[in-house]
């Protein structure tokens, strides 16, 4: 969100997504508070001329619960690898990114003084945004009857933008194998010699001690060192289809899903990305301005059936262009 603090209708909007029971209420009872609450911006009681005349307020209602909830799930999912912003409409997002560039040290004559000047150097971009919009309809008969349910809608439409945003953030990583340097990603089968040298080159250009292997459960199952694991860690295999461990270093799955409307999976299960443990997120990602929700009443169409808009711009940008950042391993 653009505030820390949130107001009573989005703390019980992020709190029922989350499926999270607050003091005396449960759930279902808080997603009927949420109900109400619409309820209580048409004019108290469901009607057609009552929405017509409030809507305005029912959409502002929508548009303050999308976007708490939407950050947080995302946080939640992707925060190790992606800094996600929720700025207002028309900020400049800029992120600085340190270099981790050491400096040279020069041997000289006692008494000179006469070396090269080395700075501090950060590189500062933005992230550009564009409007993303989803556009769904209803019977007219369904809607003058006041069977849409609002809070359906709104948690359905969060966790559409929420897989969009997902597979924004994979694929931006993804698509930048060219860019990365050669020292930093591999395609073959999977050895274990080649992905500690990718992990040591990882380390050495970050400056951190660990790295995190992240991919799909069908990509860390490629992953084992040949050494003999112990039943305990075969335990851990079947638990989670992966060792989650390679060498000291974590390895964390990706949410696999198909794209919206396809059987198409999202998320390649063929490589893995090696990122550093600690340092900057490799991915930046932009939630600008509140969300737009708009409707058509259906009067133009022969069905009459009535339409609704949701908006946001979003936008997403790696940090690849610099050598070093992470690894990836794609297994041939």
């Amino acid at each position: 969100m653009n505030t820390i603090v949130l107001n009573d209708i989005q703390k019980l909007s992020l709190d029922a997504y989350n499926g999270k029971a607050v003091d005396k209420y449960n759930v279902n009872e808080m997603n009927t508070m949420l109900r109400a609450a619409i309820t209580e911006a048409c004019g108290g009681e469901w009607n057609f001329y009552k929405f017509q005349k409030n809507k305005w307020d029912v959409y502002a209602i929508i548009a303050q619960t999308m976007p708490v909830s939407l950050k947080t799930s995302l946080d939640g999912a992707f925060g190790d690898m992606a800094e996600i912003k929720d700025t207002q409409l028309g900020d400049k997002n800029y992120f600085t990114v340190p270099n981790n560039d050491l400096f040279k040290v020069y041997t000289v004559a006692r008494g000179n003084y006469d070396v090269e000047r080395q700075t501090i150097v950060s590189n500062a971009f933005t992230v550009a945004t564009q409007k993303k919009l989803i556009k769904i309809f209803t019977e007219i008969d369904l809607f003058l009857a006041g069977k849409i349910d609002w809070v359906e809608v709104i948690t359905r439409v969060t966790k559409s933008f929420g897989a969009y945003v997902g597979e924004l953030i994979y694929n931006t990583m993804y698509n930048s194998y060219s860019a990365i340097g050669t020292a930093y990603k591999h395609t073959g089968a999977f050895d274990a010699g080649t992905m500690l040298e990718l992990i040591s080159q990882v380390q050495s250009a970050s400056g951190a001690s660990k790295v995190q292997i992240f991919g799909t459960q069908i990509a860390l199952a490629n992953i084992a060192d040949g050494a003999g694991y112990s039943d305990g860690e075969k335990r851990r295999f079947n638990e989670f289809g992966f060792y989650d461990m390679f060498r000291g270093n974590s390895m964390f799955m990706f949410p696999q899903a198909y794209k919206a409307g396809t059987s198409t999976k999202a998320v390649n299960d063929a490589s893995v990305f090696i990122l550093p443990d600690v340092g900057e997120r490799i991915v930046k990602v932009v939630l600008e301005g509140e969300p737009e929700v708009r409707d058509t009443d259906g009067t133009a169409r022969n069905d009459g059936q009535p339409e609704f808009l949701f908006g946001r711009m979003i936008g997403a940008a790696s940090l690849t262009v610099e050598e070093g950042l992470y690894g990836m391993y794609k297994f041939a």
